[in-house]
């Protein structure tokens, strides 16, 4: 799998701004901000802002990319041993171990999208969910912003399910979540920003259009178990 140099950069800025906010609007609505010391792993982690994240709300996070990046170490030191890093490429499939396999922005980066989810797919333990959020191709800032001008290739919803069905992955529950990083950090203005996300995905003419799909699939338990 690789990541682009562009958007490796655009993903560490996230750190300058309030951040916090977003993850918690974007991973939050999926259930992922109490963790209770359970195992996740963070698949194409990038900068490791997200595995951090996962990490400060009860995460045990082994975060993996195929190319190293140089916040790494401060945020694995910050964790306080909930996080370990690792090169690793998202294609190699494993155990199933993990009680959480989460892979945000990653998958429209790979070679072979399907083979990726299909390794991601055999790291979840029975039980355990995988959780799969790429923005959506037809939002028109997203469009202009990161496939014009950064070349990223994202998904339609179309596209997304069909690959989430060729992986085997039956009964997913896809989500459209409206969450930005706004640069004005106080609580007025992000409580603002909040109710005008919340209006955008109450709105229907709107819904084609909403920043990310978020898909979820759980593993079922093994019979006995």
């Amino acid at each position: 799998m690789r990541r682009d140099a562009a958007g490796r950069a655009r993903l560490s800025g996230r750190a300058t701004i309030p951040g916090e906010r977003y993850m918690g609007r974007l991973l939050g609505r999926l259930g992922l901000s109490q963790g209770r010391g359970l195992k996740a792993l963070d698949a194409g982690c990038g900068d490791g802002l997200v595995s951090a994240w996962l990490a400060a709300h009860g995460w045990n996070v082994r975060a993996e990319d195929r190319e190293a990046h140089p916040a790494w170490p401060g945020l694995a030191k910050a964790a306080r041993g909930r996080l370990a890093f690792a090169r690793r490429d998202a294609g190699e499939k494993g155990g199933g171990a993990f009680d959480l396999v989460l892979t945000k922005d990653m998958l429209h980066h790979a070679d072979d999208p399907s083979a990726a989810l299909l390794a991601l797919k055999s790291r979840v333990k029975p039980g355990g969910r995988l959780a799969v959020v790429e923005c959506n191709r037809l939002n028109p800032i997203f469009y202009v912003h990161l496939t014009l001008m950064e070349g990223h290739q994202h998904f339609t919803r179309s596209r997304l399910l069909g690959l989430l069905a060729g992986a085997g992955l039956d009964k997913v529950r896809l989500e459209l979540i409206e969450a930005r990083v706004w640069p004005l950090g106080g609580p007025f203005w992000q409580n603002v920003f909040d109710r005008l996300q919340d209006l955008a995905e109450a709105l229907p003419p709107w819904r084609p259009f909403i920043c990310y799909h978020a898909a979820t699939w759980t593993r079922p338990k093994e019979k006995g178990a």
